[in-house]
Parts: structure tokens; sequence; C-alpha cells
């Protein structure tokens, strides 16, 4: 009865963007959808399919993903998160087919465009990957 409980509730907090931002700042997009600051991703549904973080209209100078592991190199990885580098603004984060993110990297990530986290004036959104 407890897991139903928190499936439902994880499903009410999972909110669809109907239309990607045209320009209007960052977001995430997963699986050709659009996903508000502070929205849950379960680990295995971004091991095939990538979790993207997009700056509508901006050129990437360092940007950067922060989870619990630490920041993941981009291109590259870090425990079992591997982050590739999109066009125009945008880093992608997926978990390799054979890895699950484990317990000390469920969490909350943090991704920072078009630059990396440390600068003040970057842009910042959340996603929570279990």
């Amino acid at each position: 009865m407890l897991k139903l409980q928190v499936v439902v509730f994880l499903l009410s907090v999972i909110e669809v963007i109907s239309q990607c931002p045209p320009s209007s700042g960052i977001y995430l997009r997963y699986n050709g959808n659009c996903y508000p600051n502070g929205s849950y991703f379960w680990d295995k549904s971004i091991r095939p399919t990538p979790l993207e973080c997009v700056l509508p209209g901006a050129t990437l100078n360092g940007g950067q993903w922060i989870g619990p592991n630490g920041a993941v190199p981009c291109p590259g990885n870090n425990s079992n998160l591997s982050c590739t580098v999109g066009s125009g603004a945008s880093l992608s984060v997926h978990i390799p087919i054979t890895d699950y993110l484990q317990l000390p990297g469920d969490g909350w990530y943090k991704c920072c465009l078009p630059t990396n986290c440390s600068d003040p004036n970057t842009n910042i959104i959340f996603a929570n990957i279990f």
C-alpha cells in the first residue's frame, strides 16, 4: 500500500509543460517533453533516453551538471552518470544501460547553463533523479 501511495505522490508532482519555452529561460527536456524546475525522474528511465538541460538562444561556455557525487564532467562521466554536449546551450545526462545510480547517486542534480555553477550569473535548474 505504501508503494502505491509513493507512486501516486510522484505522479502528482511531475508536471509536463505542453510546449518548451521558446527563449524564456532554462528548462529540462526528457523524451520530447519539457519539465519545470525540481521535476522527478526514475534512474531506469534515463538509462536509454537522456535527460537534457536546455537554455534556448545561448552559447555553451562550460555548462555543468552537479549531483550527490560531485560534478559530472561533460563530456565524460562521474560514478555511473554520463554527460554529453548537445547543440547550442544544452547538456544531456544519462545512465549507461548496464548501471543504475545506486543509493549514493540518488538525489538532487543541478544543471548550470551556459557557464559552470561557480558563475553567479549562470542559469540553474534542479532535477531529482532516483
